[in-house]
This record gives structure tokens, C-alpha cells and sequence, in this order.
């Protein structure tokens, strides 16, 4: 008979060693792919959390903007005096725009028709302003709706400009328009997260922007 001899033999130590570096590689590679593809989903939750904040601010700004000047029987009321005039200047009647800058507008209605503008429910006497943080409201800038905090972790594209003012032609009227001229009102703003990825030092920044028509 004929007996066929087979020859065995062990793998040695050089095809382990590269056995194990093939599998490290892929290993790696594996590790690098679900990692990119897991911080990619948390940054764009993190993205859409930060959008979500700062549509729901800019809608209560824009409401506000909308009804400024509002006036029920079409004939701005009688101001309260200090109730509602915080500067306590020798203005006689509510206003439309009460105050104007880059980086803060004071607005008034009556909304309810009682003949004032000092109403807290509705708010008829509406600050909104670009200022630094406080102890419940964190980042370098806020936006503050009176003495709330309406948004934190602000930027803008310009430093401390937050609103832009134009006239009924749509003319720019630079950083200290005249109140009586303005027709609508432009705003901007960034709000930013701090990146999930613990090796990334960007920050996460989602802007909006939106103008609004002023009534009377």
C-alpha cells in the first residue's frame, strides 16, 4: 500500500506577530469609524439643540417687535410715568420704540387697551438687550427680555451688535437711528455648545436671522 505522508508544522512566532498586527490595524480602523460616526451624531444633536434654542428666542423677539406700537383704539395711550418709563424722561405718551442701539431696543404697546403701557400680563413694556452673563445665565454674552434670561451663550457676527434699524425705503440707519424713522428691524445672532468631542476645542454655533416690519 501506499501511504501518503502528510507534513504538519506550527505557525511561528513572525506569522503571529503578524497576525496580530492585521488585526490591530483593522481594530483600529473599526474604532476610528464608529468613533467619527458617534461624535458626528452628537454633533448634530447638540446643533439641533442649539437651533431649537434659538428659534423659540427669536419668535418671542419677533412677537414682541410685531406689536410694538400696538395701540387698541389706534391712539397711543397716556404713559404711568415711572411704572413703566425706566429712564423717568418728560415723555408724554407711550412709544412705538422707546429705545434703540446695536445691542439693545425698548419697545411699548397696549395690548389690552386700558389706556397704559405698563401692563405685566401682557408684557406691554418690553426691554431686550445684548449684556454680559449673570449667576443663572451663563456664557460671555446673554440676551435678557427685562430681567429674564431668554437665551445664554450668545455670539454675534460683530461684537455687541445684535440689531440693525432701516427706514421705509430700507436705508441702514447706522447705530443711533432717529426712533421715529425706523420702519423695521433686523436681527442676528449665534448660539453655541461646547463640542461633545472632547478633542475638539471648536465650539458649536447655530445662527438665525430675520427682520421684522414694525407697524404705524
Amino acid at each position: 500500500m501506499l501511504r501518503t505522508i502528510r507534513k504538519t508544522h506550527g505557525s511561528t512566532l513572525i506569522e503571529h506577530l503578524v497576525s496580530l498586527l492585521l488585526g490591530s490595524a483593522m481594530i483600529v480602523a473599526v474604532y476610528g469609524f464608529y468613533r467619527a460616526q458617534l461624535f458626528h451624531m452628537l454633533t448634530q444633536q447638540t446643533k439641533t439643540a442649539t437651533l431649537e434654542e434659538i428659534r423659540g428666542a427669536l419668535d418671542i423677539i419677533v412677537r414682541d417687535l410685531r406689536n410694538a406700537g400696538a395701540w387698541t383704539d389706534g391712539i397711543p395711550p397716556a404713559e404711568a410715568g415711572t411704572i413703566d418709563d425706566p429712564q423717568t424722561d418728560s415723555d408724554s405718551i407711550c412709544n412705538r420704540v422707546y429705545a434703540a442701539t446695536p445691542a439693545r431696543i425698548h419697545v411699548q404697546m397696549d395690548l389690552n387697551g386700558n389706556g397704559t403701557c405698563a401692563d405685566l400680563d401682557p408684557r406691554e413694556n418690553v426691554v431686550y438687550e445684548l449684556t454680559g452673563p449673570t449667576s443663572t445665565c451663563r456664557g460671555t454674552k446673554i440676551i435678557r427680555r427685562n430681567s429674564d434670561c431668554l437665551v445664554d451663550n450668545v455670539t454675534t457676527h460683530f461684537a455687541g451688535k445684535l440689531f440693525r434699524y432701516f427706514d421705509a425705503s430700507g436705508a441702514d440707519l447706522g447705530p443711533v437711528p432717529p426712533l421715529a424713522m425706523i420702519k423695521r428691524v433686523g436681527i442676528a445672532f449665534a448660539v453655541q455648545a461646547k463640542n461633545p468631542d472632547a478633542r475638539s476645542s471648536q465650539y458649536i454655533a447655530s445662527e438665525l436671522s430675520t427682520s421684522v416690519e414694525l407697524r404705524n
